[in-house]
């Protein structure tokens, strides 16, 4: 008997709210009705108020009776809710314009004023609307308050009649289940009592069950976790090695990707990338922007009389004269061989061969040496600067590099600036 009448009796009482909510969604429903026939009501009395003004006031925009217009405008704003009237002509002229009140709501009422078949002018009442919003305000609010009073009453008798047979029993496994979970424990330690056999009973059987087959199951899970937790270690372990591996092999991978392994300055891919950005940045922001060009004078004799390590200290120590030189905006590399280059960015070529001619005197005033053995060591530069002759990468390297060329025809050791040269040669 308890089993057959069970759940589905119990939920009468979810009925009940439901025909709560349904009688509250009702008395809204009927606001909202009214709220619509009243508004009909108002715009239908409002527009023919519009047109008997309109109608009135035809003879008197024919004739220019601006008195009798203004007269048929204070009768008319004299009216219940009526806040104002404007009589315009055909031109769209005002009239006669009268204004009863002030108020935030209010509908706009406009009829044309028509003689002998033409429209001559037209006619606009503004209406308050407050008396009318507030009617049905109040209304709303009146209908609300008794359907919620309705449905409290209905919710403490639904509560009443369901609390003992559906809330208490969820209620009591929830609350073991809540306790569970802040002790950290995976399931329950003990049975729940059943004390029913409806739907709420079963489903507490069921639940006992459940927790019986979580608790073996953890027991048997832990123990393999157990002893996964201790490969796992022995992997990690291993791992974060491997990692460290990879990170220094990547690393230095990508430090020879970009730099010189000789002079540790920028090789000739980094640079190129470089050169695109400081070439669009100058062209973006219209600032100056030179490129010089530097090669060690006879540097196939250095290494043809003192051997190629003595070559490779002359290249890495002028590699560290430059770095001394320059300032953190310029951007130096190795481009390849005894080739070097600085691009100097927000630099013209003036102020490029003030740079050159200091790099120049601290590599006269240095002894290269190897072994003991002093090595002559000079250089050659060629300067361009940026302009709208040379723009491109192509084109500032070519004039840099014809620069170059003529520093090393006119006897070496010295340096030429392709704004310089005679346009024979350029």
């Amino acid at each position: 008997m308890a089993h057959g009448w069970g759940l589905s009796a119990k939920l009468i009482g979810y009925i009940a709210a439901g025909a709560v909510v349904t009688s509250v969604a009702v008395g809204i429903a009927r606001v909202k009705n009214e709220r619509e026939h009243l508004g009909n009501l108002a715009n239908y009395s409002g527009q023919n108020m519009a047109n008997t003004t309109a109608a009135g006031a035809a003879s008197l925009v024919v004739g220019y009776d601006y008195g009798n217009l203004e007269i048929l405008a204070r009768n008319v704003a004299d009216q219940a809710n009526v806040m104002g009237v404007t009589i315009l002509n055909r031109d769209g002229r005002i009239m006669s314009q009268t204004v009863a009140g002030s108020g935030r709501q209010y509908r706009r009422y406009q009829a044309p004023i028509v003689f002998d078949g033409k429209v001559i002018g037209s006619v606009a009442l503004d209406i308050s609307t407050e008396r009318l919003e507030q009617a049905i305000d109040e209304l709303y609010v009146r209908i609300v308050i008794e359907q919620t009073i309705i449905g409290l009453i209905l919710a403490i008798i639904v509560y009443l009649f369901v609390s003992r047979g559906i809330v208490s029993p969820i209620l009591r496994l929830t609350s073991a289940m809540e306790a569970t979970i802040n002790k950290g424990e995976p399931y329950i330690a003990k049975q729940l009592d059943v004390a029913s056999g409806d739907e709420i009973g079963r489903l507490i059987k069921v639940f006992n069950k459940l927790n019986q087959q979580l608790a073996s199951n953890y027991e048997k899970l832990q123990s393999k976790i157990d002893l996964a937790d201790q490969a796992l270690r022995n992997k990690n372990i291993e791992l974060i090695a491997r990692t460290d591996e990879l990170e220094n092999a990547l690393e230095m991978l990508s430090s020879m990707a970009t730099t010189d392994w000789l002079t540790k300055l920028p090789n000739r891919r980094q640079f190129d990338d470089g050169f695109e950005q400081m070439l669009s940045q100058a062209e973006r922001f219209n600032e100056p922007l030179s490129l010089a060009l530097i090669e060690v004078d006879n540097f196939k004799d250095i290494n043809d009389s003192h051997g190629h390590a003595a070559g490779d200290e002359v290249l890495r120590q002028i590699g560290a004269f430059l770095k001394d030189s320059v300032r953190r905006s310029d951007a130096p590399a190795r481009l390849g061989g005894d080739e070097f280059a600085i691009l100097l960015y927000h630099t013209g070529e003036k102020q490029s061969e003030i740079l050159v001619r200091q790099l120049f005197k601290k590599i006269k005033a240095h002894v290269f040496s190897f072994n003991g053995q002093k090595i002559s060591v000079s250089l050659s530069a060629g300067i361009a600067e940026y302009s709208a002759a040379n723009n491109t990468k192509q084109s500032l390297y070519f004039a840099a590099d014809k620069a170059l060329y003529t520093a090393k025809h006119r006897g070496r050791d010295q340096y030429a600036l392709y704004s310089d040269l005679p346009k024979e040669e350029v």
